[in-house]
């Protein structure tokens, strides 16, 4: 009798460890979900994206403007005029063309990078 309740005693920790998973994703997966605005661009000498931010923030305002992402609950999104599809639930990955990006939800904030030319990374930061 013992192990019957230790047995089901168990089956029901991870039935309810299993279900705060699926919550946690459920969440995740909301939180992304609105419009998002450029709020920062940051520059590196490597393609990777790290060492040292050079913010670039200002020039980039002034050379190409600021732009918005607004992701849908269905899996798509809009970008300026053009529009894509997203999936996961942190990190996220958006699709444009075939070509996928990562992107961090990191608090109220949103980074992906950008290989630029000439071995050069951009990285986006935008807001809600």
């Amino acid at each position: 009798m013992k192990k019957l309740i230790y047995s089901l005693l168990t089956l029901s920790i991870f039935f309810t460890i299993s279900c705060d998973d699926d919550n946690k994703k459920e969440e995740s997966v909301d939180l992304i979900i609105g419009t998002w605005t450029l709020s920062a661009v940051c520059g590196f000498e490597d393609e990777n994206c790290s060492g040292i931010c050079t913010d670039v923030t200002a020039m980039w305002f002034e050379d190409e403007g600021s732009f918005s992402i607004t992701f849908s609950s269905d899996g798509t999104g809009t970008v300026n005029e053009g529009s894509f599809s997203w999936s996961g639930s942190g990190p996220y990955t958006l699709t444009v063309d075939g070509e996928s990006t990562t992107i961090n939800l990191s608090g109220d904030s949103i980074t992906y990078n950008f290989e630029y030319e000439d071995n050069v990374c951009i990285q986006f930061t935008l807001t809600k």
